[in-house]
């Protein structure tokens, strides 16, 4: 005989679930980027909810980019490494080689990277797209979506970043997922290896955090990148 949930389980189990979203919510940015999740807690973790109930959440933007940024340098060690398809970075960035030709660029992008390549001249470029580019509802957007498309690579790096490719998270795959091609085509960029400061490859437990940060555009102001994301249309 199957085996039936009464009333009064199905009302215990859903205040467990009430007492651990409480708990969460009462987390300090501190807490959380320090909290190792459990094999129980990865498999109930959900990107949009962990954004959304995020302890930066209703903080002003300038702050709580601040917070982010620090707090992740302090959880992080920076790597050296060429960063590889699937690996999302938080990096230091020198003037791109064609600034001039810019209207503005961002000198700390928040990258989720999708390849690497070999130039005619031999040189090495790493392929990515700065989430930095949109406004932050189409940053939540874009990595819920990867993250629930890609979830078995992302559980499998949920605590600490990770360092082999994912070559099946590339610009086709992007593209496919998110049912477009010109606005998404935007955000992508090359980068120089040599001219990559502090790069730190993230965990999937940092990537909410992540989201909180702020471009540090050069040749434009944050005011005037936010009238930008006020016409942007997905």
């Amino acid at each position: 005989m199957p085996f039936k949930v009464t009333k009064l389980e199905k009302q215990k189990e859903d205040q467990e679930q009430e007492n651990k979203q409480e708990q969460k919510r009462k987390y300090t940015l501190h807490d959380l980027d320090r909290f190792i999740y459990d094999s129980d807690s990865i498999e109930s973790f959900r990107m949009d909810e962990a954004i959304q109930e995020h302890p930066l959440a209703h903080r002003p933007t300038n702050i709580r980019s601040k917070l982010a940024y620090a707090d992740i340098i302090k959880v992080m060690k920076p790597t050296t490494k060429y960063l590889l398809p699937g690996q999302v970075c938080l990096f230091a960035y020198q003037e791109p080689k064609y600034k001039e030709e810019l209207e503005y660029y961002d000198k700390t992008p928040l990258t989720i990277f999708i390849g690497i390549t070999r130039l005619p001249d031999g040189n090495i470029r790493e392929i990515g797209l700065n989430l930095h580019y949109f406004p932050p509802r189409v940053r939540t957007r874009i990595m819920t979506i990867t993250y629930n498309v890609f979830k078995t690579h992302f559980k499998k790096y949920f605590n600490d970043a990770p360092d082999k490719p994912a070559g099946f998270i590339n610009w086709n795959a992007l593209k496919h997922i998110m049912k477009t091609n010109t606005h998404l085509a935007f955000g992508i960029k090359m980068y120089i290896p040599v001219l990559r400061g502090h790069s730190y490859v993230l965990p999937t437990r940092l990537l909410p955090t992540a989201i909180y940060t702020e471009g540090h555009f050069a040749k434009a102001t944050l005011a005037q990148i936010q009238k930008y994301w006020r016409q942007f249309r997905p």
